[in-house]
């Protein structure tokens, strides 16, 4: 007998106290065990730009992994659908999993490529057009993570919640060079400097991690319009671990982040990892 995960998400965007427009966007799409073995892919990114063009890219940010990476979670009782990605095999990888890591990093170049072909024909309304992203693609008991900015993907596992990607921006440098303290960030004058995002260049380098999932891992994606508004790191644990679900723990999140200011728009996305049924192995 072999143990079987599967995945219970929720999302929410909010627009803050300070912007009338909301440049975050939000995916969530999911496999049920039912249909085979589970599987989910989750999205966050937080769009840049005057007017509402950070609002188009971060939605052609979503729109585009989903076109690129819905394939993967058809039930296998689907016609089959060929990608627009090069020729692949259709069958999710079990290990090592480095073909899924190529996979949502192609996706991910594909929508630096879209957005920035959109501001090259579009540009008085594309303007300096971009956005950050950060995404998770889970099928049984493997995770890719990836992200490109600093939106930000954390793991929740035995109370414990970790960062999983880096901050591709100009105060995140600073701390990794030992500059700055990591509280820091905060008020560094340069804080809102990204270094990295999509849309802006034609090539774009996109950092990615594999990860092994337990049962009653909770996984937070989120823009920093949340994580720069609750900054205690035992706060932001609190509020994911103490939730019963994955929409309690969203509409507490976006209510904290909302309290503490709401400087900017908010993106989040949390998933909970649970066990499921046996499933019989071969003799």
């Amino acid at each position: 007998m072999t143990n079987t995960l599967h995945f219970r998400a929720a999302g929410g965007i909010d627009p803050g106290r300070v912007h009338e427009v909301n440049q975050d966007n939000t995916l969530i799409l999911a496999r049920p065990s039912g249909d085979g073995e589970a599987a989910g892919l989750y999205v966050v990114a937080d769009g840049m730009g005057g007017h509402q063009a950070g609002e188009v890219a971060s939605r052609l940010a979503v729109s585009t992994m989903e076109r690129e990476l819905a394939w993967l979670l058809r039930s296998p009782d689907d016609e089959d659908t060929e990608p627009s990605l090069p020729a692949i095999n259709a069958e999710f990888p079990r290990e090592p999993g480095q073909q899924a890591q190529e996979w949502v990093i192609r996706a991910i170049k594909r929508v630096n490529i879209v957005i920035y072909e959109y501001a090259r024909a579009n540009p008085v309304e594309a303007g300096n057009l971009g956005t950050t992203l950060t995404c998770a693609l889970l099928q049984g008991n493997q995770a890719v993570v990836a992200n490109v900015g600093d939106s930000r993907t954390y793991l929740l596992r035995n109370g414990t919640l970790r960062q999983l990607t880096e901050d591709h921006s100009y105060v995140a440098r600073l701390v990794r060079d030992g500059q700055i303290d990591p509280q820091d960030i905060y008020t560094h004058p340069r804080r809102n400097v990204i270094t990295r995002s999509l849309g802006h260049r034609p090539e774009i380098e996109v950092d990615s991690w594999m990860l092994e999932l337990e049962a009653g891992d909770r996984l937070l994606l989120c823009s920093d319009g949340l994580w720069e508004m609750i900054q205690d790191d035992e706060a932001l644990t609190a509020y994911v671990r103490n939730s019963e679900d994955p929409r309690e723990a969203v509409e507490k999140l976006i209510a904290a982040a909302n309290e503490q200011g709401g400087q900017d728009n908010i993106g989040v996305v949390v998933v909970q990892v649970e066990a499921g049924e046996e499933e019989a192995t071969p003799d």
